[in-house]
Protein backbone atom coordinates (compact mmCIF):
# COMPACT_ATOMS: atom_id res chain seq x y z
CA UNK A 1 0.00 0.00 0.00
CA UNK A 2 2.64 2.08 0.82
CA UNK A 3 4.67 1.80 -2.38
CA UNK A 4 1.03 2.48 -4.29
CA UNK A 5 1.31 5.87 -2.27
CA UNK A 6 4.78 6.64 -3.30
CA UNK A 7 4.30 6.04 -6.98
CA UNK A 8 0.75 8.31 -7.06
CA UNK A 9 2.84 10.90 -5.38
CA UNK A 10 5.78 10.63 -7.64
CA UNK A 11 3.15 10.45 -10.45
CA UNK A 12 1.51 13.79 -8.86
CA UNK A 13 4.67 15.58 -8.19
CA UNK A 14 5.34 14.88 -11.90
CA UNK A 15 2.71 15.81 -13.63
CA UNK A 16 2.57 19.29 -11.61
CA UNK A 17 6.40 19.98 -12.33
CA UNK A 18 4.90 19.12 -16.02
CA UNK A 19 1.77 21.67 -16.16
CA UNK A 20 3.72 24.43 -13.99
CA UNK A 21 6.74 24.10 -16.86
CA UNK A 22 4.25 23.99 -19.84
CA UNK A 23 2.27 26.99 -18.26
CA UNK A 24 5.84 29.00 -17.71
CA UNK A 25 6.39 28.07 -22.11
CA UNK A 26 2.89 29.48 -22.96
CA UNK A 27 3.64 32.69 -20.95
CA UNK A 28 7.29 33.32 -22.07
CA UNK A 29 6.14 32.57 -26.00
CA UNK A 30 2.73 34.90 -25.12
CA UNK A 31 4.12 37.94 -23.40
CA UNK A 32 3.90 40.70 -25.61
CA UNK A 33 6.57 42.90 -23.68
CA UNK A 34 8.92 40.31 -24.84
CA UNK A 35 8.59 40.63 -28.21
CA UNK A 36 9.06 43.99 -28.28
CA UNK A 37 12.08 43.07 -26.50
CA UNK A 38 13.40 40.58 -29.47
CA UNK A 39 12.77 43.14 -31.98
CA UNK A 40 14.17 45.92 -29.97
CA UNK A 41 17.97 43.60 -29.85
CA UNK A 42 17.33 43.10 -33.47
CA UNK A 43 17.06 46.49 -34.96
CA UNK A 44 20.23 48.26 -35.29
CA UNK A 45 20.30 51.36 -33.34
CA UNK A 46 19.58 54.78 -35.54
CA UNK A 47 22.64 55.83 -37.22
CA UNK A 48 24.08 59.09 -35.88
CA UNK A 49 26.60 61.18 -37.63
CA UNK A 50 30.19 61.44 -35.79
CA UNK A 51 29.58 65.17 -34.40
CA UNK A 52 26.12 64.64 -33.19
CA UNK A 53 26.39 64.26 -29.39
CA UNK A 54 30.17 63.10 -29.57
CA UNK A 55 30.78 63.47 -25.59
CA UNK A 56 28.05 61.68 -24.70
CA UNK A 57 28.61 58.74 -26.67
CA UNK A 58 32.58 58.00 -25.93
CA UNK A 59 33.14 54.49 -25.98
CA UNK A 60 30.15 53.23 -27.75
CA UNK A 61 29.98 51.80 -31.13
CA UNK A 62 28.49 53.61 -33.86
CA UNK A 63 27.56 52.87 -37.29
CA UNK A 64 30.09 55.13 -39.15
CA UNK A 65 29.15 54.37 -42.94
CA UNK A 66 25.98 52.89 -43.85
CA UNK A 67 24.99 54.41 -47.26
CA UNK A 68 22.12 52.37 -47.85
CA UNK A 69 19.16 51.82 -44.87
CA UNK A 70 17.81 48.75 -43.95
CA UNK A 71 14.98 48.91 -46.61
CA UNK A 72 17.10 49.48 -49.31
CA UNK A 73 18.88 45.88 -48.61
CA UNK A 74 15.76 44.46 -47.74
CA UNK A 75 14.52 45.74 -51.42
CA UNK A 76 17.74 44.74 -52.93
CA UNK A 77 18.03 41.07 -51.33
CA UNK A 78 13.79 40.14 -52.18
CA UNK A 79 14.12 41.54 -56.04
CA UNK A 80 17.31 39.17 -56.29
CA UNK A 81 15.68 36.74 -54.69
CA UNK A 82 12.28 36.99 -57.34
CA UNK A 83 14.86 37.35 -60.41
CA UNK A 84 16.67 34.23 -59.47
CA UNK A 85 13.08 31.89 -58.96
CA UNK A 86 11.90 33.68 -61.95
CA UNK A 87 15.03 32.40 -63.65
CA UNK A 88 14.92 28.93 -62.17
CA UNK A 89 11.45 28.85 -63.28
CA UNK A 90 11.97 29.83 -66.72
CA UNK A 91 15.31 27.10 -66.85
CA UNK A 92 12.53 24.39 -65.60
CA UNK A 93 10.29 25.38 -68.77
CA UNK A 94 13.04 25.30 -71.29
CA UNK A 95 14.77 22.24 -69.79
CA UNK A 96 11.51 20.26 -69.58
CA UNK A 97 10.91 21.12 -73.65
CA UNK A 98 14.45 20.21 -74.35
CA UNK A 99 14.04 16.81 -72.71
CA UNK A 100 10.67 15.96 -73.91
CA UNK A 101 10.97 13.43 -76.36
CA UNK A 102 7.48 14.13 -78.21
CA UNK A 103 8.65 17.98 -78.70
CA UNK A 104 9.97 18.67 -82.23
CA UNK A 105 13.45 19.36 -83.65
CA UNK A 106 12.34 23.32 -84.07
CA UNK A 107 11.03 23.52 -80.52
CA UNK A 108 14.15 22.24 -79.08
CA UNK A 109 16.32 23.88 -81.04
CA UNK A 110 14.43 27.30 -79.95
CA UNK A 111 14.38 26.17 -76.28
CA UNK A 112 18.09 25.67 -76.31
CA UNK A 113 18.60 28.67 -77.83
CA UNK A 114 16.50 30.66 -75.17
CA UNK A 115 18.10 29.05 -72.40
CA UNK A 116 22.03 29.73 -73.95
CA UNK A 117 20.29 33.03 -74.35
CA UNK A 118 18.80 32.81 -70.55
CA UNK A 119 22.39 31.81 -69.16
CA UNK A 120 24.00 34.82 -71.13
CA UNK A 121 21.94 37.24 -69.56
CA UNK A 122 22.53 35.65 -65.79
CA UNK A 123 26.02 35.71 -66.30
CA UNK A 124 25.92 39.30 -67.43
CA UNK A 125 23.83 40.96 -65.11
CA UNK A 126 25.90 39.35 -62.73
CA UNK A 127 29.40 41.05 -63.66
CA UNK A 128 27.06 43.56 -64.42
CA UNK A 129 25.81 44.28 -60.68
CA UNK A 130 29.87 43.34 -59.41
CA UNK A 131 31.42 46.02 -61.88
CA UNK A 132 29.15 48.86 -60.88
CA UNK A 133 29.64 48.24 -57.06
CA UNK A 134 33.08 48.33 -57.34
CA UNK A 135 33.37 51.23 -59.30
CA UNK A 136 30.62 53.27 -58.00
CA UNK A 137 30.40 52.14 -54.34
CA UNK A 138 26.48 51.30 -54.77
CA UNK A 139 24.71 48.62 -54.49
CA UNK A 140 22.53 47.67 -58.13
CA UNK A 141 20.56 45.70 -59.02
CA UNK A 142 20.82 44.84 -63.17
CA UNK A 143 17.91 43.58 -65.13
CA UNK A 144 18.23 42.47 -68.91
CA UNK A 145 15.31 42.18 -71.40
CA UNK A 146 15.71 41.50 -75.12
CA UNK A 147 15.67 45.45 -76.27
CA UNK A 148 16.86 46.86 -73.02
CA UNK A 149 18.95 46.87 -69.96
CA UNK A 150 17.47 48.32 -66.55
CA UNK A 151 19.65 48.97 -63.62
CA UNK A 152 18.42 49.96 -60.05
CA UNK A 153 21.20 52.17 -58.15
CA UNK A 154 21.14 52.37 -54.33
CA UNK A 155 22.70 54.53 -52.04
CA UNK A 156 23.27 58.37 -52.08
CA UNK A 157 21.84 60.53 -54.53
CA UNK A 158 22.97 59.93 -58.48
CA UNK A 159 25.12 62.56 -60.00
CA UNK A 160 26.01 62.53 -64.01
CA UNK A 161 29.72 61.02 -63.48
CA UNK A 162 27.90 57.94 -61.45
CA UNK A 163 25.41 57.72 -64.36
CA UNK A 164 28.28 58.12 -66.60
CA UNK A 165 29.89 55.19 -65.22
CA UNK A 166 27.07 52.99 -64.79
CA UNK A 167 26.10 53.60 -68.97
CA UNK A 168 29.75 52.90 -69.86
CA UNK A 169 29.74 49.75 -67.72
CA UNK A 170 26.33 48.64 -69.26
CA UNK A 171 27.43 49.39 -72.74
CA UNK A 172 30.74 47.69 -72.27
CA UNK A 173 29.41 44.53 -71.35
CA UNK A 174 26.24 44.18 -73.11
CA UNK A 175 25.41 45.43 -77.21
CA UNK A 176 23.07 47.58 -75.77
CA UNK A 177 23.28 51.41 -76.58
CA UNK A 178 22.79 54.68 -74.27
CA UNK A 179 19.55 55.05 -75.48
CA UNK A 180 18.24 51.30 -74.59
CA UNK A 181 20.01 51.93 -70.67
CA UNK A 182 17.54 53.14 -68.05
CA UNK A 183 19.34 54.22 -65.03
CA UNK A 184 16.44 53.65 -61.65
CA UNK A 185 17.56 56.12 -58.58
CA UNK A 186 16.07 53.56 -55.46
CA UNK A 187 13.96 55.60 -53.49
CA UNK A 188 14.69 56.11 -50.11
Amino acid sequence: MQKLLQKRQLVLITLVLALGAAVFVNWYYSDPDLADYAAAATTPPPLISLDQEREEHLGEAQYVHNPMGASAREYFAGARLNRAAAHDEAQAVLNAVISDSTANAAAVSAASVSLQALSNAIRLQSECEALITARTGREALVVIGENSVQAVVGGPELDSQTVTQIKEILMQKTDFTADQIQIVELAR
